[in-house]
């Protein structure tokens, strides 16, 4: 397995180290409960160093990344950032992206792990129109990536840099030093809260992230691993690629037409999906909530009068809402919300309900 250069800092604190997507990478250290629970209250610090990042850079970039990406590149403003996707040419989808945008003719992609060689391989081939004009370069091994996660992350990471953070919106970015280390601080996350991602050098991230745990330790911060990572998402209705986002998945069928802007002008998969708009797809991604005590898991079947109509593509017991959740492909007759299916849970049927996302909604702070 490959290893980040935050291996041994984990190893120290004695997590439990799993293969994902060909990473070592710790699962947990206190516990997945503790460390979600963490996470929701005060603030956890996560090595997503894993994820892929490509530098894409250019007069050519900005018209090469609108062909090759669903949202519109146009509107992200230089230091700020995007979520989107990558397509082929059926409008499946390669990846889901978060696109940053550094400059004028610069950008960063930021693609799942799993995908990584995939999606470097897929926009090199699609460079040809454009050869010359822009250059991508794999940063993967060269940047490592940390995400500073909940309520407390804002004051825990302000100790550690110059710049007032009170400024940063969501989906901004600013070049700051922490600790003496340049950084690109953005304000992403799949979490739900309030929190960073720095993007730091490979060798100097160890640093980073110890002085960041030594000073934040006393306050409540934490390391947390994938295991809280994957709760906090799928308590957002955040997509997990692998589960409910696929090659034989569409945006349009995974209710993220959000993310497809067909104003723009034409790009990789936008013929089948603007079909897929125009004649409704053929089935649907809906988030649901089952009414009895049980726990929905990936690939369990769903059905409506003894007739299957779908499958479980993402599925737990949330933590904080005490109920079981999940995400699945449903027939677009049992889309809507409040629309009542069973999910097939050991060999009985669990009934559940169409909800609307997100699952949990962060209690409005009191005046």
């Amino acid at each position: 397995m490959k290893q980040t250069s935050l291996h041994e800092a984990h190893v120290a604190r004695k997590a439990k180290i799993v293969d994902f997507a060909g990473w070592a990478m710790p699962l947990q250290y206190s516990g997945v409960l503790d460390e979600y629970h963490t996470v929701r209250t005060s603030a956890g610090l996560f090595d997503v160093s894993h994820m892929g990042r490509l530098h894409v850079e250019g007069p050519g970039a900005l018209s090469f990344l609108q062909r090759v990406t669903t949202n519109d590149v146009q509107r992200v403003e230089p230091m700020t950032s995007q979520y989107s996707m990558i397509c082929n040419h059926e409008g499946g989808v390669k990846d889901d992206i978060f696109l940053y945008r550094l400059g004028a003719d610069e950008f960063l992609l930021c693609v799942n792990a799993s995908n990584l060689d995939k999606i470097r391989d897929w926009l090199f081939q699609q460079q040809d129109e454009e050869q010359g004009e822009l250059r991508i370069e794999d940063q993967s091994a060269d940047l490592a990536q940390l995400a500073l996660q909940g309520p407390a992350s804002k004051s825990l990471l302000q100790a550690h840099v110059d710049s007032p953070l009170d400024g940063l919106k969501p989906r901004q970015c600013l070049r700051e030093t922490v600790n003496g280390v340049e950084c690109l601080i953005t304000r992403t996350g799949y979490t739900g809260e309030l929190g960073y991602e720095l993007y730091v050098p490979a060798t100097q991230v160890r640093l980073v992230w110890d002085r960041l745990m030594q000073a934040g330790e006393e306050r409540g911060l934490k390391p947390a691993g994938l295991g809280a990572r994957d709760l906090l998402r799928l308590d957002m209705g955040y997509l997990l690629y692998g589960n409910d986002l696929t090659e034989a998945t569409t945006p349009i069928e995974a209710n993220a037409k959000w993310v497809v802007s067909f104003a723009k002008g034409a790009f990789i998969g936008e013929p089948v999906l603007k079909q897929q708009v125009q004649e409704g797809p053929s089935r649907r991604l809906v988030a649901f909530e089952l009414l009895e005590k049980a726990v929905p898991r990936h690939d369990m079947r769903l059905f409506a009068q003894d007739k299957p109509v779908g499958t479980v593509t993402s599925g737990n017991l949330s933590p904080v809402l005490q109920k079981g959740i999940g995400l699945g492909y449903v027939d677009p007759a049992y889309a809507e919300a409040g629309t009542v299916f069973d999910v097939e849970i050991r060999a009985r049927r669990i009934p559940a309900r169409v909800v609307a996302l997100p699952f949990y909604k962060k209690p409005k702070p009191s005046s």
